[in-house]
């Protein structure tokens, strides 16, 4: 799956994305500038002191090669570590604070990447049901708690298949690679039975949810508003069915 694509639109020419390269630059430029060390040294001794040739340039090469190596390795890792704080800072730009999952606009840009390709994918949409009922009876913190909790399942169940996103609210999307149609929507129902026998408790009375997903093939040439749709309204074919169900786009 394409999800860290990313990371290449703000790569910056040169800039050292691993300890590898961090070795790598280290010996290279430490290399030129004994090469260039020596060269100068040689230069000047071939007029002034021919004698000393042999013992100055082993002592260029020796002082050269360790000052070359120690300002070499310190700038290196300086330019890998900003290279890892703004591979952090990216991804956390592409996550929801909240569950850890992707976020809506990250999760569409993945969804358009795939329209382009001609696998199977299928869109699958969920919706806790009766959240407000939820939020009302129990408290918010108890909503936080199951929103959490639900993305955790989400994501032990689904992200071995897919990307798991939070796309707002109590809505979830999981894009999913599947061999068949058929194949999403038995994903999706597993998906629903183990909500519905998971406790959402936080330490009182049992507390059991349920959730509707709808679930939508990715076809070459449609646009992710068209698929997205297409979930929204199976999707809401399961709770107008009360709930607690998988649907299959028509």
């Amino acid at each position: 799956m394409p999800t860290r694509t990313h990371r290449n639109r703000w790569r910056v020419r040169g800039e050292i994305t691993s300890r590898r390269e961090v070795i790598q630059r280290t010996i290279t430029v430490t290399l030129v500038i004994i090469l260039v060390a020596d060269l100068v040294d040689l230069g000047f001794n071939l007029i002034y002191a021919p004698q000393q040739i042999v013992r100055s340039a082993v002592q260029t090469t020796f002082i050269s090669g360790v000052l070359g190596t120690i300002v070499v390795y310190t700038s290196a890792m300086a330019n890998y570590k900003l290279y890892q704080m703004k591979a952090h800072l990216a991804e956390l730009n592409r996550l929801d604070p909240h569950t850890g999952l992707l976020n809506r606009r990250a999760f569409i840009e993945v969804a358009e990447s795939v329209l382009m390709s001609d696998k199977p994918h299928a869109l699958m949409l969920v919706d806790i049901d009766a959240f407000k009922h939820i939020n009302d009876t129990h408290g918010h913190p108890v909503g936080d708690h199951v929103i959490v909790t639900l993305a955790q399942l989400m994501r032990n169940s689904l992200a071995p298949r897919g990307e798991v996103a939070r796309m707002g609210g109590e809505e979830f999307a999981a894009l999913l690679l599947p061999s068949a149609q058929e194949d999403a929507l038995h994903l999706a129902s597993e998906l629903v039975a183990r909500v519905a026998a998971t406790d959402f408790s936080t330490g009182g009375e049992p507390l059991h949810i349920t959730i509707s997903a709808g679930v939508a093939p990715l076809r070459p040439g449609m646009s992710f508003a068209e698929v997205y749709a297409r979930a929204d309204q199976a999707m809401y074919r399961s709770k107008a069915a009360g709930g607690n169900r998988a649907t299959l786009a028509a």
